[in-house]
């Protein structure tokens, strides 16, 4: 249908008389096979990122949650996509930001992978290329606020306006603790981490580099199964952000022990798409004030899930020395 609409097209502007071409249409005829053809795409929404502007005069913020873990995000009932229960730290304060651009608007809900915030139009995450991520540039997704380390095949592909600092924290259970006490002894032991994230990254930059003649065995897994089978002995360590790794010895595994830091102190956001100065803006000017603030939102949500708030957070992270 393209093909011969397109063929027609070509004949109105090569011929004044189109009805002398039996191939061709009148134009009367044509417009509502050209409407047809499109609708889909009209209905189809928004076709690339979303300005700051635009989302004000929408009413509506759209925030895509990645659930890897509580101390993140949750989401209910488990598969759920665009009817989810959403709760934990990310989510208050996703309602806490869009709060504070104003009451009239709402947050419009999307449950994502973890894998998916970086996927390309083929549904897949090349680290190497530039490029904004399918659910950014269509205008489905206006942010993903789950604490994105920055990296450099990240902002390849996305902005990320700093929340906060962070440090990735080696977790193992009681039994390895005894032998991974310095980041020496990581090489040749198992670790368990979720696929692409910057736990991911530091271990497969060490197997090229520090870890070369004694490479650490990577077991990808979902988070909630790397804790598990480190807890169950069957890894010998996980890493994961030091907030997280709070979270998860008050709220889950009391057991697990936070060995040593790794890395260096890295900053840690929400992503958006490139080249929206005034959202990245607002959200800086939100993160500014809420940490000022002794009982602002933020610091609110931060000492009842982590037992801190966020300045002393990062306060302590930057005591601690590998």
């Amino acid at each position: 249908m393209l093909r011969s609409t397109v063929r027609c097209f070509s004949c109105l502007y090569r011929n004044s008389s189109p009805m002398g071409n039996r191939h061709c249409f009148p134009m009367v005829y044509i417009f509502p096979v050209m409407v047809l053809f499109l609708m889909p795409f009209i209905l189809a929404g928004p076709v690339q990122a979303r300005t700051f502007q635009e989302i004000l005069k929408s009413g509506e913020l759209r925030v895509c949650f990645a659930p890897i873990h509580p101390s993140v995000v949750q989401a209910e009932p488990g598969g759920c996509r665009d009817d989810c229960r959403f709760s934990g730290p990310a989510f208050e304060a996703a309602q806490a930001f869009a709060d504070f651009l104003g009451e009239s608007l709402t947050l419009r809900s999307l449950c994502i992978d973890w894998e998916e915030q970086f996927f390309n139009d083929q549904g897949s995450t090349d680290r190497d290329a530039s490029y904004v991520p399918i659910l950014l540039d269509s205008g489905r997704c206006d942010i993903y606020p789950n604490n994105l380390t920055k990296n450099t095949w990240r902002l390849r592909k996305m902005d990320i306006v700093t929340m906060f600092t962070n440090r990735m924290m080696v977790l193992v259970n009681a039994g390895s603790q005894s032998t991974i006490r310095d980041p020496s002894q990581l090489g040749g032991k198992i670790a368990a981490v979720e696929k692409d994230t910057s736990y991911h990254t530091w271990l497969q930059e060490g197997n090229r580099t520090i870890f070369k003649d004694k490479p650490v065995d990577i077991r990808l897994q979902s988070t909630a199964d790397a804790l598990k089978n480190v807890a169950q002995g069957r890894a010998d360590f996980t890493i994961i952000d030091a907030d997280a790794a709070f979270w998860i010895i008050r709220h889950q595994f009391p057991d697990l022990i936070m060995a040593f830091p790794v890395g260096s102190m890295e900053e840690v956001g929400w992503g958006i798409a490139k080249g929206n100065p005034e959202l990245a803006q607002a959200l800086q000017n939100f993160f500014n004030e809420q940490r000022a603030g002794r009982n602002s939102a933020l610091n609110m949500i931060w000492n009842r899930h982590f037992g801190m708030n966020l300045n002393q957070f990062i306060g302590l992270l930057g005591s601690m020395q590998e």
